[in-house]
Order: C-alpha cells, then sequence, then structure tokens
C-alpha cells in the first residue's frame, strides 16, 4: 500500500532546531534501489518511438492489454492456477486498487473487517465509503482469522475482509499458511470478499514464500504495486478481481480518473519485456532490506535494553516495537526522540478501535547501517530523558 510517512512531522515545531533528522517514520523504500536510469531509458524509447503520441493519448479504464497480461502472468504462477488479463485493472497504486474495490463493493453502513493495528491510508480510505468498521487484532502469525471466525459464527457478516497478509504495515508480521487456508474457507462459507494488500511480498529477506491466500479462494482480490519495488513517483499499481466483479471494477476506476498514466504503463512495458530484468531486479533487494532490519534490531537490543523491545519480520520495511520501560509511552519517548534528531510513528496511530500507547513502527529501509545504529543511540539518550523527567 502507499505511504505517507510524515503523520510525525505533521507538527514541525516538534523538531525544533535538529537539523539531522533520521527518520524512522515513512515506509519510502531505499532510493539506492529504484532503478531511475532503466526507467529514465524506457520512457526516452517509447517518446521516440511511432508509439509517441500514442503514450500521450487517453487510453482504456482497464489498462493496456500487454501491460493485464503481464502481471496476469505474474498472478497465475503466485496463484498456482490461471488468471486471465480480463481479471487485471492498472491503477494509480495500491491505495487507488482499494479504493476503486471500495467504491465498487461498499454501500454506507456496510461491515468492513480489518486489520488492528492498520496503516492510516488503507482506513481513511475505506471511511469514505462510509462502512462500519470489524476490527480484527494481528498477531506474529497476522490476522487472527481464530478471532474473525468467532465473529462469524456470533453472527457478523462483512462485506469485506482487508488485510496485508505478507509483511504487514506495521507490525511486519505474515499471515501464516494455516490461516491463509482457514480465511479462504470462511470467505467460501460466509460469502465475503477477502482484499489481499501485497505492497511488501517481493521484498523478503528470509525463510520461503507463502502462496497467497489468493491461491486457496475465488473470493480474494489481490492489491499489487509497484511502488515498493521500482518506486512509488510512478503512480502503479493493479487489482486483479474475480471474474464476477471485473465489470463493477473498471466501472469504478473510469469513474475514479479515466485510466492510470498511458506513458507510464508503456514505460512499464518496455522495462518489463526485457527478458529476465525485473526478476533480477527484485533479486537485488532482499539483501538490502535485511541487511539494514538486521542492523536496526541489533542497534536496539544493545543500546535500549529494558527500554525497548522490536520483533523480527521475514521481510517488508518495517519493524513494530514495544516501549517495556515502566511508565514510559511511545509518545513520551518520541516527543523526547525528535529533539534528539530521531523520529517513528507511534503505534496508536495505526489504531481502528484499540490504540496501544506502548507500540511504535520504525521503518529501516531508508537509512544505513551506520544511520540505524545512530538513530538507536539517539533514541537511548531520548529514554535516558524521558525517564528523568519522570523521576
Amino acid at each position: 500500500m502507499g505511504e505517507v510517512g510524515t503523520w510525525v512531522m505533521r507538527d514541525p515545531l516538534r523538531l525544533g532546531d535538529v537539523s539531522d533528522v533520521i527518520s524512522l517514520a515513512g515506509g519510502l523504500p531505499a532510493g539506492e534501489t529504484l532503478p531511475a536510469a532503466e526507467i529514465g531509458e524506457a520512457v526516452m524509447r517509447v517518446t521516440t518511438s511511432r508509439l509517441a503520441t500514442t503514450a500521450l493519448q487517453y487510453s482504456a479504464a482497464e489498462g493496456l492489454p500487454v501491460l493485464r497480461a503481464w502481471i496476469a502472468g505474474r498472478a497465475s504462477l503466485q496463484r498456482g492456477r490461471s488468471v486471465a488479463a480480463s481479471q487485471v485493472v492498472v491503477t494509480a497504486g495500491g491505495l487507488q486498487g482499494l479504493d476503486v474495490i471500495a467504491r465498487a463493493l461498499l454501500d454506507p453502513g456496510d461491515l468492513v473487517a480489518i486489520d488492528e493495528p492498520v496503516f492510516p491510508g488503507s482506513l481513511h480510505c475505506l471511511e469514505m465509503y462510509q462502512p462500519e468498521f470489524l476490527s480484527i487484532p494481528v498477531d506474529d502469525d497476522g490476522l487472527d482469522v481464530d478471532a474473525l471466525a468467532e465473529r462469524l459464527e456470533g453472527g457478523l457478516r462483512p462485506k469485506l475482509v482487508y488485510t496485508v497478509a505478507t509483511f504487514h504495515n506495521p507490525t511486519g508480521a505474515t499471515l501464516s499458511d494455516v490461516r491463509r487456508r482457514k480465511l479462504a474457507d470462511l470467505a467460501e462459507r460466509y460469502g465475503f470478499v477477502v482484499a489481499e494488500d501485497e505492497p511488501y511480498t517481493a521484498l523478503r529477506f528470509r525463510g520461503d514464500p507463502v502462496p497467497p491466500v489468493a491461491a486457496y479462494s475465488d473470493h480474494v482480490i489481490t492489491i499489487g504495486s509497484f511502488s515498493k519495488t521500482l518506486g512509488p513517483g510512478l503512480r502503479a499499481g493493479w487489482v486483479v478481481v474475480p471474474p464476477a466483479l471485473a465489470d463493477a471494477v473498471v466501472r469504478a476506476k473510469r469513474w475514479s480518473d479515466l485510466h492510470t498514466s498511458t506513458l507510464m504503463q508503456y514505460a512499464l512495458v518496455e522495462l518489463l519485456g526485457r527478458d529476465a530484468w525485473f526478476d533480477e531486479h527484485l533479486a537485488r533487494l532482499p539483501g538490502v532490506y535485511g541487511q539494514r532490519c538486521a542492523a536496526l534490531r541489533a542497534a536496539v537490543a544493545a543500546h535500549l535494553p529494558g527500554v525497548l523491545e522490536v520483533n523480527d519480520p521475514a521481510g517488508g520495511l518495517f519493524v513494530w516495537g514495544r516501549v517495556v520501560a515502566p511508565g514510559l509511552s511511545a509518545d513520551d519517548l518520541l516527543d523526547a526522540a525528535v529533539r534528539r534528531g530521531v523520529s517513528y510513528v507511534s503505534g496508536p496511530q495505526f489504531a481502528v478501535h484499540h490504540p496501544d500507547p506502548a507500540t511504535m513502527r520504525m521503518s529501516f529501509a531508508g537509512s544505513s547501517p551506520e544511520r540505524l545504529e545512530l538513530a538507536a543511540r539517539r533514541l537511548a539518550d531520548a529514554a535516558t530523558a524521558a525517564l528523568g523527567q519522570q523521576a
């Protein structure tokens, strides 16, 4: 999903005179992983080819056929069964994918089950369609599907269940295969649609891939994006929908913005059409993010024992932390931290109904291991100051 990443910076005065801020707040991909030269060359090839004027014109709401076919082919491999190009709608990033799904499916008052905690951008996107929210907790194994099953057995009937199943935002957790199968079974049994958001799936740096929920049911819509692999500035993503929903989602997309950038779609076709280029590009990403995740976790363990504990994700861009020092909240620590030049997002900003004041999300993606170690030292100084004020 798209990443705003500036909630902690909403009040610039909090930073005072600090000029060298290490931001662990935004979920931006590492700049050095983005293939700027290759994208520039692809745009140049399009704009100097016979397709130049076509690429600057209007195009179909659902996207270029060749790009839809490429996405369908990747989805077929991931699901282990055939996906037709007609099931793919190209969007301006993952968040628009969620928006067109909500526009097509939801009426005011419909019940939507959603991760707790959840990425605020997703929550606010869905809020625009005035649903009722049923928050389902996320633990170390992802969405608590047993808790969802209990609510279903009690008579609640969501129309849509939204989750980031792989490298969840904000916790970094991955939904276990057992839970994925059960979620698919529940969707089939109770007739709801699962919106499986997959912005981080390609960023695995440990362990084996897990089949998507969509591998086990046709009651699943996949939301995908190039934002974390090629660059959020492209505003390029997609949804893969069940055939019965394709027309409704295409209409919703047309009402939203007519179509995604024709020029950028042609540039993507240029890039993705190169033999093995995309897979070779993806293969370089885990090394960068795995090293940075390990560096941040090691620095927190070294400098903040008894103050902060963080989890151990197998991929993605985030660790989820918990302040364990008695009497200290994540917001208390943040107030002291920003004055020392380090920022993160406190957990309550990801709450639906149940804010946890001890939690926090930190992104390791945008900083070198050396900067992450410095960030942990600054956090340790901030903790000492915050605890001293409470003494």
